[in-house]
């Protein structure tokens, strides 16, 4: 049987009790998230913009992404829209926090198509604009 004590308290477990972990709030702003599975449906869902506390049936859940997708996502676009170069494999990645929400910038006069592959659609964003990727996308 797992639970969750909320709040600043002080808990003394009894022998019987194992502490499994000691979770702390999660902090986001309006344009961060965190990707979350349930536990017993194993349903991924984002959380976006509001301080975020994980249930005992919650855990973060990391997003995986072809390196390519990475590296495409670590480039500044109004830099490398003026020349069109082939990655190396040289190119140095900054560590991503990969339970974050996957967030990109499209820039003024572009667009993106971003596929949900669970719901089987797919949607298209004209920049300026802020996308936010979905657990399926």
């Amino acid at each position: 049987d797992k639970w969750v004590i909320r709040g600043p308290k002080e808990y003394i477990p009894p022998v019987q009790v194992e502490v499994l972990q000691k979770r702390k709030a999660i902090p986001l702003d309006e344009n961060e998230g965190i990707y979350v599975r349930d536990l017993k449906t194993g349903r991924v869902r984002a959380i976006v913009g509001n301080t975020y506390m994980l249930t005992q049936d919650e855990e973060l859940w990391e997003k995986e992404l072809p390196l390519s997708i990475e590296e495409f996502l670590q480039r500044d676009s109004l830099v490398d829209r003026r020349t069109k170069t082939t990655v190396t494999s040289s190119f140095q990645t900054t560590k991503r926090d990969k339970s974050r929400l996957v967030t990109y910038r499209v820039p003024q006069n572009q667009a993106v198509q971003v596929f949900d592959y669970k719901e089987k659609n797919s949607r298209i964003i004209f920049g300026p604009e802020l996308v936010m990727l979905g657990p399926n996308e």
